[in-house]
């Protein structure tokens, strides 16, 4: 297949800042001129910074949203029983679900009429559970059975997005892959049961997974190891000079970390571990880029330790900000964890990001990770959730700056090896020129 691909990207929402693995393959395929269109269930909250090239490339013209009432997403609530009524959390006034199932009517009956068999799937609990009781997979067939326009693959991003939309496959008649990114294979099967995906990887035609040990991990789940392709995240270069890193004069040792302030980042072992090393060395930064539900529990730990001197929070910032906090860094660490509830990394892109740019690293034993640090050559690895093993590897680091351009030679070898974002664009292209030939020749083979 050796034309333009016509492509459709399903996600959950867009755009995401975190997301910028999606972003590339989306922009990395444009590039290349293959037609890609998005449909996403939610919009990006206002005021939460994006990514350039969200305007660069008009993304989100090529966008179409579900726009569902926040009962049916995200809430997912379901509208039975009749009777009853259903209450958004914070909300002074419920609901009717008899109002709820009313509005939905219409659709039901256009859908009905068009899509008969697909209308009764998604409403049956069987085949989609809670999507089909809060009436989210009817929405979403309602918008999605009047596009018109024909697909050469169908790319579905996380795994509880795919299950979301795998009716689609049938509805455009065109193959499906699927992309799993962290905790969807980790904490949705512990929350939801390892049976989760059954019908999802029963319908898709290639399932990626961005490292072996995800791989592995997917098969217990039901995936046949057929179906799965090896994905690896890739990065533009060109957006990450590399500078040998090295202390000048009376500098402080600048540390930074790059990522969402949740559980599964281990950033309160990072100010746990700083807190040991900072009795001996009192030359330390450590910048903290990112935003989430945990940021207000980091900064009182932050005082409970004494460390406001040498920590800042500076939240979500945009790319030149990061790129600029990123180049003054001579440390990048990542003390990444299994969380409570099951949540895990897959390959975290900010490791790449910092090795390419010539930082040394210091991360865990966790998921992917392993994969993409060459432990005690572009990196060090501590054990998960062990503070004073990650408070080693920062003091050894910390007193021998004369390893890290060592360091950041071998990690920026380690990326241009494996981890170019346009390798690894040719690498999806090739597994959608896969699945496609295979799909369509069961048709000339019937015809």
């Amino acid at each position: 297949m050796k034309r333009p691909l016509r492509i459709a990207c399903f996600v959950g929402c867009f755009p995401v800042v975190s997301e910028t693995f999606i972003l590339r393959q989306i922009t990395g395929l444009l590039e290349l001129g293959h037609e890609v269109d998005i449909y996403a269930d939610a919009r990006a909250e206002p005021g939460i910074p994006v990514q350039p090239e969200v305007e660069q490339y008009h993304l989100l013209e090529r966008t179409t949203f579900m726009d569902m009432p926040p009962e049916v997403a995200p809430w997912e609530m379901p509208v039975w029983p009749l009777m009853g009524e259903t209450w958004l959390p914070g909300a002074v006034n419920s609901i009717p679900n008899w109002r709820r199932i009313a509005q939905a009517f219409p659709k039901f009956l256009r859908c009905a009429a068009s899509q008969s068999r697909l209308t009764r799937q998604v409403l049956c609990r069987a085949e989609f559970g809670y999507q089909a009781a809060s009436l989210s997979a009817l929405h979403r067939l309602a918008i999605l059975r009047t596009v018109s326009r024909r697909y050469d693959v169908l790319h579905a991003h996380f795994g509880p997005v795919a299950n979301s939309f795998r009716f689609v496959r049938e509805l455009w008649h065109a193959p499906m892959v699927v992309s799993f990114h962290g905790y969807d294979f980790t904490m949705v099967p512990q929350q939801q049961g390892h049976g989760i995906y059954k019908k999802l990887f029963t319908t898709a035609d290639c399932v990626t997974a961005n490292s072996d040990y995800m791989g592995q991990k997917l098969q217990p789940l039901g995936c046949s190891p057929d179906k799965i392709r090896k994905l690896s995240y890739g990065i533009d270069l060109l957006k990450y000079p590399f500078r040998p890193r090295v202390l000048a004069g009376n500098e402080p040792v600048r540390i930074i970390t790059i990522g969402r302030l949740v559980e599964k980042k281990g950033i309160d072992y990072v100010i746990r571990a700083l807190g040991q090393i900072a009795q001996k060395h009192h030359h330390l930064r450590y910048d903290v880029i990112g935003d989430g539900p945990l940021r207000g529990q980091l900064q009182q730990l932050v005082r409970e330790l004494s460390l406001e001197g040498i920590v800042q929070f500076h939240g979500a910032l945009e790319g030149k900000a990061v790129g600029a906090l990123l180049d003054q860094a001579h440390l990048f660490v990542l003390a990444s964890v299994t969380a409570q509830d099951g949540d895990q990394e897959g390959t975290p892109v900010s490791l790449l990001e910092a090795q390419a740019s010539g930082l040394p690293v210091i991360s865990t034993h966790h998921s992917g990770i392993p994969e993409i640090v060459l432990n005690g050559k572009s990196g060090l690895l501590a054990p998960e959730r062990n503070v004073n093993a990650l408070a080693d590897r920062l003091n050894y680091l910390v007193e021998h700056p004369e390893l890290w351009p060592a360091f950041g030679r071998r990690g920026r070898e380690n990326v241009e090896a494996h981890f170019i974002s346009a390798t690894c664009i040719d690498d999806l292209v090739n597994i959608y020129t896969e699945v496609a030939e295979k799909y369509f020749a069961q048709f000339i083979s019937c015809a």
